[in-house]
């Protein structure tokens, strides 16, 4: 629940809202949040293709629940919304006061839909119609997702490329267990996918930098190993059998990190195969 990630409403505003209003790209950003901000905690813009700004205004709440019994809640962000419209805020980086066109209430929490019918009835009778618009945490966290998968248009087939790139490795790896003593398996390790995500990491809550860090180390390892042993002058005796026990717990320790990173991955891809099945 996207509630329970945030500790209380200015860790919500600062690392939830502000970071979504400026991926979904709009302009001038700006919290209000305090004595002066006459029912807005942001006031933000966006360019529309006829040139001129639309401005917007955000009030922002950290409620775990909106429920149409908690009167005097649905009281306070009804004020609000109303003062967001009457009170003309001065943009950032400007002189200039524009009123809004448009005010946005986000939630960390849930708005039950009574409380969402009684919010709507009230706000129509004020004429504001539907220049208001009600976003729980579901539809905020299906919105950042949507964001987050537009921003990077490599996304998907670079997680993808990852969970690729670990099959091969778990048949080439398997194929070396599967002779030593002997070395016949010369196709090595394939590591691109992998190093791109360290080189440009991205979900970081989702996919570990560490983990697939340490892989990288490992698949070095395995193939100096093996390189060293399929050469016509190799190292034997015990060097040999040492350094086979190694390949072969090197081996062990990256079969199950590269099975967890799979299942991590393919986790990723799961949530945005089910985002876009979802409406927006």
């Amino acid at each position: 629940m996207l509630f329970d990630r945030f500790v209380n409403e200015e860790a919500f505003r600062a690392d939830f809202v502000r970071p979504l209003l400026t991926r979904l790209g709009f302009v001038s950003v700006a919290e209000l949040h305090g004595a002066q901000e006459f029912g807005k905690d942001f006031v933000f813009s966006e360019l529309t293709p006829f040139g001129f700004l639309r401005h917007y205004a955000a009030v922002v709440k950290h409620e775990k629940k909106i429920n149409q019994t908690n009167t005097a809640l649905c009281g306070t962000i009804l004020g609000q919304v109303g003062q967001a419209f009457s009170v003309t805020p001065q943009l950032p980086d400007s002189d200039a006061t524009q009123r809004v066109s448009n005010v946005i209430v986000f939630n960390s929490g849930v708005i039950t839909d009574n409380a969402r019918t009684w919010l709507r009835s009230a706000i129509d009778q004020e004429r504001y119609g539907r220049n208001v618009h009600l976003l729980d945490g579901e539809r905020l966290f299906q919105l950042d997702l949507t964001t987050t998968f537009h921003r990077g248009e490599q996304l998907i087939p670079r997680l993808k490329g990852i969970a690729h790139e670990i099959d091969m490795n778990l048949a080439v790896w398997t194929n070396i267990s599967k002779h030593l003593p002997a070395f016949s398996e010369g196709r090595g390790s394939f590591t691109t996918a992998l190093q791109n995500f360290i080189a440009a990491p991205f979900l970081l809550d989702q996919v570990p930098l560490n983990e697939i860090a340490i892989l990288i180390q490992e698949c070095r390892i395995i193939d100096r190993i093996c390189d060293r042993y399929m050469m016509a002058f190799s190292p034997k005796g015990d060097q040999r059998e040492q350094e086979i026990k190694t390949l072969r717990d090197t081996i062990s320790g990256a079969v199950m990190r590269a099975k967890n990173i799979k299942a991590r991955v393919m986790a990723s891809l799961a949530t945005f195969q089910l985002l876009s099945t979802k409406e927006s």
